[in-house]
């Protein structure tokens, strides 16, 4: 081959090399064999270009050799901001808020190819019900006409809850095939016991399973706030330990699959009106699989034959219509919150652990009145010294409009028990004592 010239190759003259440098990690990124970018050195790029036949010793009028000043150029013209996999987006170079950044790798979607499914349409069936099961068909569909199409359109969380073993795992881990095939734990990022993220931007599928619940509301709602973040927002701040953040735009899906029982369910957040169309929570009943899962064996068989299925479940998907009743302009399908998982949710609420206090302070004697003042007037007797509920108290009313905003959210669910009216200076609460109706109470 001519040898190219050495003493500046230029933006134009540069040669039509597949060779980035990351400027983050100083280091290089090259096409494998099977259309992966890996990160090599610069001893490894010396090498690729001299495979090419570029020179890597110096002539005599020359201070660097041939590929030096080749990797030169390459470090000057072809940087990278970020470089790794990023859920959504093919691999190569792409330009995000004005930033290039290299895609090392994509998502491997699900081929769409009609045909049966009668495995896992039971198996869905049975779990969720016909009533729910269009929640988890939209929610899929949507997510599935995104990727596909390479936009990023944001979904709901979708949480599925039910009794040990009644297949929501089962479901969950086939979102992740669904979704491009990987997936990720975000639990320690959305609780807040680490602010590094960057792992989670190369999985479409964000999974939290089973994990161990937290009775602090700080922490449920802190979960809550990034359930919304992940829901409602497009670009996401990509935290690197050891590195400085940048904003991304990664295609993601959450997904939450929790035991039913008491303890479990305090995984997740109050559902208040900012989180509520954020959110899908299906209720899952037990049901015997349609194969033996009891030895290893078994159980491959029986992944075998879900996996393939998925493309004729992902072609049904495709051709399947929303109903008109379940479409939503944001989201593609509306939100639901199975009333079961609901209620048990109302029970760990910080309004309704607030009343059952109020209760145990103000209305402990035999034919107690109503209890009539202003929401700091409350807080101040409830954390009082002499309040016998203090411990308590203190625990949930953690900011200084915590009372008022309970109170307020209590007047809507127990509007018996709870009413507000207002002077030219404050507003004025009155509390009722409980009747012997109050059940909820």
């Amino acid at each position: 081959m001519d040898e190219p010239g050495i003493t500046d190759f230029g933006n134009d003259g540069l040669p039509d090399l597949d060779i980035y440098y990351d400027s983050a990690r100083t280091s290089f990124w090259v096409k494998n064999d099977r259309s992966t970018y890996i990160r090599v050195k610069t001893e490894d790029v010396k090498r690729i270009l001299a495979k090419q036949g570029y020179r890597t010793n110096c002539l005599k009028n020359e201070s660097i050799s041939q590929a030096d000043a080749l990797i030169v150029t390459l470090q000057k013209s072809k940087d990278v901001e970020y470089a790794d996999s990023l859920a959504g987006f093919r691999a190569g170079v792409h330009t995000i808020n004005g930033r290039r950044v290299l895609v090392r790798d994509s998502p491997q979607l699900v081929e769409p190819c009609p045909g049966e499914w009668r495995t896992l349409q039971g198996i869905i069936r049975k779990m969720l019900g016909e009533d729910q099961e269009g929640y988890l068909f939209g929610w899929l569909k949507v997510a599935i006409e995104s990727l596909r199409a390479h936009k990023n359109r944001q979904g709901q969380a979708l949480t599925i809850a039910g009794p040990k073993d009644c297949g929501k795992s089962l479901i969950q881990n086939l979102f992740t095939e669904i979704l491009g095939g990987r997936s990720h734990k975000p639990h320690r990022y959305m609780s807040g016991l680490t602010p590094f993220n960057s792992e989670l931007f190369g999985a479409e599928h964000l999974m939290i399973e089973d994990e161990e619940a937290s009775t602090d509301i700080r922490a449920r709602r802190n979960f809550g706030t990034k359930i919304k973040e992940i829901a409602a927002n497009r670009e996401h701040s990509c935290h690197p330990k050891h590195r400085i953040a940048l904003m991304l735009s990664p295609f993601w899906r959450l997904s939450i699959t929790v035991n039913d029982e008491p303890e479990n369910l305090m995984i997740l957040p109050p559902i208040d009106s900012s989180l509520e169309d954020k959110i899908i929570i299906l209720k899952a009943s037990k049901h015997p699989m349609p194969m033996h899962t009891v030895t290893n064996a078994q159980r491959d068989s029986f992944m075998a034959a879900l996996r393939s299925e998925l493309p004729a479940f992902v072609a049904f998907l495709l051709n399947w219509k929303i109903p008109d009743s379940l479409v939503s302009q944001r989201y593609g399908i509306t939100h639901f919150h199975h009333p079961d998982i609901l209620d048990a949710l109302g029970a760990f609420s910080p309004e309704n652990h607030l009343l059952e206090i109020i209760d145990a302070q103000l209305f402990n004697s035999p034919a107690p009145g109503s209890w009539q003042g202003s929401a700091s007037q409350l807080q101040r007797l409830l954390t009082a010294d002499t309040s016998t509920v203090k411990r308590e108290a203190s625990k949930i009313l953690t900011f200084q409009a915590a009372c008022g905003t309970y109170l307020g959210r209590l007047e809507k669910i127990h509007k018996h028990r709870v009413e507000r009216s207002r002077t030219s200076q404050t507003t004025i609460w009155t509390i009722h004592p409980p009747s012997n109706g109050d059940s909820a109470d």
